[in-house]
């Protein structure tokens, strides 16, 4: 496998780690694109917009980092809050976090990272959660160097479907019930 090119800038300190405003969504939809095609995900802008600029706007949904080496935009984290018992409680839920090819290895997903354990840390969450794709084993091994552990789970969804005509739920009398 050819390695990608690294820009000259060696240090991952020169990649300044800042949390995003409303203004950084032009600059996050092209990396949030290339993060989805990456791992396989179907990329639909309009509802993608749409919630990235509601998370940017409302801070209880959660936060997004975005990373730039100088202006140009390189990658972007994104921490929402998830309520679980097995957790005691909330928890943090990392549902993004890509670095551009070029910037991978050079310790900036795990600056991201120890910025996204410091904020959980400030508002008292103990728990940090992210999802990988099954078939990428590079980020699972980074992961795991640092310190996460695979839940032995299989994560499953589906979408909540809009019903067709209003239903009302039947009132239930059971018979000899001062309903009859």
């Amino acid at each position: 496998m050819k390695r990608a090119h690294k820009p000259a800038r060696a240090d991952n300190h020169a990649i300044e780690i800042r949390r995003a405003r409303p203004r950084d969504a032009a600059d996050l939809i092209p990396l949030i694109r290339a993060y989805y095609r990456f791992d396989g995900i179907r990329f639909r802008a309009g509802p993608i917009s749409h919630a990235l600029a509601r998370m940017l706007k409302d801070r209880r949904l959660g936060f997004a980092w975005i990373f730039r080496d100088g202006t140009r935009p390189v990658g972007y984290v994104l921490l929402s809050f998830n309520f679980d018992l097995e957790f005691g409680g909330f928890e943090g839920l990392v549902t993004d976090l890509f670095v551009k090819p070029e910037y991978r290895g050079r310790g900036v997903g795990e600056r991201a990272l120890a910025i996204v354990d410091e904020y959980c840390r400030s508002v008292g969450i103990a728990t940090v959660e992210l999802q990988v794709v099954e078939d990428n084993r590079e980020a699972q091994a980074f992961y795991r160097k640092i310190g996460f552990k695979n839940l032995k789970r299989i994560v499953m969804a589906r979408a909540v479907k809009a019903r067709t005509r209003a239903v009302r739920p039947r009132r239930q009398t059971v018979k000899g019930s001062r309903g009859q």
